[in-house]
């Protein structure tokens, strides 16, 4: 059974979707340039474990220090993926690392672009927080739903974006 639960945060709509109980994906939407609407769940979400999701989703968009869905299990994917995957979740709220930092991380030096396709195919961003990694020099490059939502993301983290 699918079940799909969009929260309209300040900074847009947020999907997230489930398929037999498990956590399917979560896809922004168009960013909003006004703030949007309040922060509002609406849908049904399956179990306990995507209730406290669709919690800390809240709290997050709601300006709280937090990394949500750390205790979910990650989708299926490639062991490189994977191991990406869990650096870019040690990295702090409100910190940002380089490609090239999570390609050492995960036993990879000079595979940062490999590192960029795996974050790619992330899809979970906010509790994989691949807005968090970065290019050289603090470049925002690479995010899937574009340079102004990783910005935006990294600036409701408290992190100071420069133009």
């Amino acid at each position: 059974m699918r079940h799909t639960v969009v929260l309209q945060t300040g900074l847009g709509r947020v999907d997230l979707r489930w398929s037999g109980g498990r956590l399917e994906g979560i896809r922004l939407g168009r960013l909003a340039r006004d703030g949007g609407r309040p922060y509002v769940a609406e849908g049904r979400v399956p179990d306990g474990m995507g209730e406290a999701l669709v919690g800390e989703l809240m709290g997050y968009f709601s300006g709280s220090s937090i990394t949500p869905g750390e205790g979910l299990p990650l989708p299926v994917a490639t062991p490189f993926q994977r191991a990406v995957w869990r650096a870019a979740r040690e990295i702090p709220y409100g910190q940002t690392r380089s490609y090239g930092w999570v390609a050492e991380a995960v036993g990879r030096r000079g595979a940062a672009r490999a590192v960029g396709a795996a974050l790619g195919k992330n899809p979970f961003p906010m509790v994989v927080p691949c807005h968090r990694v970065v290019g050289a020099g603090g470049a925002l490059t690479g995010f899937a739903y574009g340079k102004a939502w990783k910005a935006a993301l990294l600036a409701l983290e408290g992190m100071r974006i420069a133009k």
